[in-house]
């Protein structure tokens, strides 16, 4: 069973009267030895005590509400993916109720204790691979600045991997004219994609244009 701060520090004191009192060299080197090690543990049983204290400066709140971060901007070097967050009087909390957790496909923010209120920001899967150990985060005036070191020194065209599959999909699907169609074949394809994927106001505009068109065409037969 462990012992208790207060009662190392009582048998510290009270070896530390033994070895003042002591006459015989001999005997006062045993009480150094043990008094040492008397020190050590107490030592020790402090240390632990101050890592006890420091997490728990960081757990949860229990009746503090989780806020999830949503809106960031984003901006890249050769070296650096950087993510930045605005969050309102984050310069004042201590630098122990920010946690950012890296891997190499994804990371995971989180403010403990802002105003009454836990902040969540992450990334299940980014766009590119980064270097956990060379990663970190920097407290600025009302904000975050994520710090992501890419493994290779190229340029991302999103932050996230699902956003890059998107962009991916709508490149494939834009439509472009084929040499070996007919012109005006190739530019109603390109009309109906446009269609497809407009808003009400462009599919009537588009219903207006091919209408009036009939229309026209009718009045010359």
């Amino acid at each position: 069973m462990a012992r208790s701060v207060a009662d190392v520090k009582k048998d510290v004191e009270e070896m530390e009267m033994l070895v003042s009192e002591s006459k015989r060299s001999h005997v006062k080197e045993i009480l150094q030895i043990e008094l040492r090690k008397l020190q050590i543990e107490l030592s020790k049983l402090m240390t632990e005590g101050d890592e006890t204290k420091t997490k728990s400066t960081v757990k949860t709140t229990p009746n503090c509400p989780t806020v999830s971060l949503t809106n960031y901007a984003w901006d890249q070097s050769n070296k650096y993916m950087k993510i930045y967050i605005d969050l309102k009087n984050v310069h004042n909390l201590p630098k122990e109720k920010i946690t950012c957790n890296f891997e190499a496909k994804s990371m995971n923010l989180t403010v403990y204790d802002l105003d009454n209120r836990n902040y969540r920001f992450g990334v299940k899967r980014l766009a590119g691979t980064i270097v956990p150990s060379e990663s970190f985060f920097k407290i600025k005036t009302d904000s975050l600045v994520i710090m992501m070191m890419k493994q290779s020194n190229t340029n991302w065209e999103h932050v996230t991997e699902m956003a890059a599959e998107k962009s991916k999909e709508k490149t494939k699907k834009k439509p472009t004219l084929d040499d070996s169609k007919d012109p005006s074949e190739g530019i109603m394809d390109i009309l109906k994609n446009i269609y497809e994927e407009g808003d009400d106001d462009m599919k009537r505009t588009i219903n207006q244009a091919w209408y009036e068109s009939r229309n026209k065409t009718s009045s010359f037969d």
